[in-house]
C-alpha cells in the first residue's frame, strides 16, 4: 500500500479586473481580495520528511504574485478600451492575459503553471477564491 501525502499553502492578494463580453456585473471594472490555495501531493517524502518545503513554495509563488498581480489590473489583451484608459494613468500596473478573460478559472490555471515552472513540481491542484463563498479549481488532466 502506498502512502499519500498532501500539503497546502495559502496566499492572499488584491487585484482589479473585468470580464470582457460578460452579460452581467463583471463587465464593469471591479476588484477582489483573492485567496489562492496550492495543493502539492506525493506518495513519498523527501530526505527531510516533506512533500515540499512550505516556506520555499510560498516564497517563490508569493514573490511572483507580488511582482505581477498584487494591486494590478488583470486584463484580457483584447480589452483595448480599458487597456487604453489604464495606460493613460501614470501609476498603472497591468497584467495581460493573452486573449482570455482573467476569470478565477484562468487565474487558477496560470498559478498552477507558474508553480510548476518556479518550483519544478507539478501541483495536485490550485484553487482561486474570488470571494469567501466561491472558488475555481484547476488540476491537470494527466
Amino acid at each position: 500500500m502506498k502512502d499519500d501525502y498532501q500539503v497546502r499553502v495559502e496566499m492572499e492578494f488584491s487585484a482589479g479586473h473585468r470580464l470582457l463580453g460578460h452579460n452581467g456585473k463583471c463587465i464593469h471594472p471591479h476588484g477582489h481580495n483573492y485567496k489562492v490555495e496550492i495543493f502539492m501531493a506525493s506518495h513519498a517524502l523527501n530526505s527531510v520528511g516533506f512533500v515540499v518545503d512550505f516556506s520555499e513554495l510560498k516564497q517563490k509563488v508569493s514573490s511572483w504574485i507580488d511582482a505581477n498581480w498584487d494591486h494590478a489590473f488583470l486584463l484580457n489583451s483584447k480589452d483595448g478600451e480599458l487597456l487604453e484608459a489604464l495606460r493613460g494613468v501614470k501609476e498603472q500596473f497591468i497584467y495581460l492575459f493573452d486573449g482570455v478573460n482573467p476569470s478565477a478559472e484562468v487565474m487558477a490555471r496560470e498559478i498552477y503553471r507558474k508553480t510548476e515552472e518556479l518550483c519544478g513540481i507539478e501541483p495536485a491542484a490550485v484553487r482561486m477564491w474570488e470571494s469567501s463563498t466561491q472558488y475555481a479549481e484547476y488540476r491537470s488532466a494527466s
